[in-house]
């Protein structure tokens, strides 16, 4: 497996990772086959993606085959443009081997360089797995969304989460 950066080629594999994900797990925002399932609409956002500096896009991938991913989605305005957003997702057969890991600290490490001093993410509070992940990668918990997500077997908490970094001169 590699960690890179994605770029527009990704379109059709993000697309088709996507859906795979959707089905696997039940952390994610998306159920499956809610999330529209548009290859040109991942192109455009990959594109889009690539023109502001506070947002990328990292993939963990296996013979051409996304199994992971990583996003900084940094904020729009002076105020909050060295504040991104976190959201990662792995594929079942890419779990438990230290994959996410390595992930998210590639990401992590990157985060300067895109103008970034805070992460800022969200964790349902049953996803232990995760949740230990970020806080061994040094991210803080900063507070909790009660009934945050609404799944088949009743409501979840979200634990919202922060990771402050050395700051970058504006």
């Amino acid at each position: 497996m590699m960690i890179r950066l994605a770029d527009v080629e990704d379109a059709a594999a993000l697309d088709h990772f996507f859906g795979q994900l959707d089905r696997e797990t039940r952390f994610m925002l998306y159920e499956a086959g809610e999330r529209p399932s548009n290859i040109e609409g991942q192109r455009q956002r990959l594109e889009a993606m690539a023109a502001v500096p506070n947002q990328t896009m990292w993939l963990l991938v296996l013979a051409e085959e996304v199994q992971g991913f990583a996003v900084l989605i940094g904020g729009g305005l002076a105020r909050n443009r060295h504040c991104a957003l976190v959201v990662m997702g792995l594929r079942s057969s890419a779990r438990g081997q230290g994959w996410g890991e390595r992930l998210l600290r590639t990401l992590i490490a990157s985060a300067p360089d895109c103008g970034i001093s805070r992460l800022e993410l969200g964790v349902m509070a049953h996803n232990e797995v995760a949740h230990s992940l970020y806080r061994k990668c040094g991210f803080l918990d900063e507070g909790l969304r009660r009934q945050a997500y609404r799944l088949d077997e009743g409501y979840v908490d979200e634990i919202s989460m922060g990771l402050l970094l050395p700051p970058t001169t504006p």
